[in-house]
């Protein structure tokens, strides 16, 4: 009886560490944002904070999107052949904020972050299914 109880405990054990090892290895792809427009000298001297970072990642049916050292809106475009979807992030100091991709096609799509004056741009790829 005993020894039934700690072969269960083991296979209990590696179950959820390969479940957490699964979890943790989802494909997130950087999305290289370049930026257009605006100076670093206005956005340092309205907040005080320095210059903004933003950074977003694709992870199969969401975009993450992370912005610090910026006080303000964000507003998060994602524009495609034929779809358009826009969100907005609050931003004290540091923010972050989720675009759900599902329904979209597959194809190319441009990312657009704007936070005041400043724009950040990228490009990234939604495949098809089955790729």
């Amino acid at each position: 009886m005993k020894k039934t109880m700690w072969v269960f405990l083991l296979m209990t054990m590696c179950s959820a560490i390969s479940f957490s090892l699964s979890a943790q290895n989802q494909t997130q792809d950087k999305i290289e944002l370049s930026r257009i427009g605006g100076t670093t000298r206005g956005a340092m001297a309205t907040n005080n904070l320095g210059e903004p970072i933003v950074e977003a990642y694709n992870s199969e049916s969401i975009i993450s999107i992370s912005v610090q050292n910026y006080r303000g809106g964000a507003w998060v475009e994602i524009v495609g052949p034929r779809e358009v979807r826009q969100s907005y992030i609050e931003v004290y100091d540091m923010g972050f904020g989720v675009a759900n991709l599902s329904g979209l096609r597959a194809g190319t799509y441009t990312i657009r972050i704007t936070l005041g004056s400043e724009v950040f741009t990228g490009t990234f790829k939604i495949a098809s299914y089955g790729r």
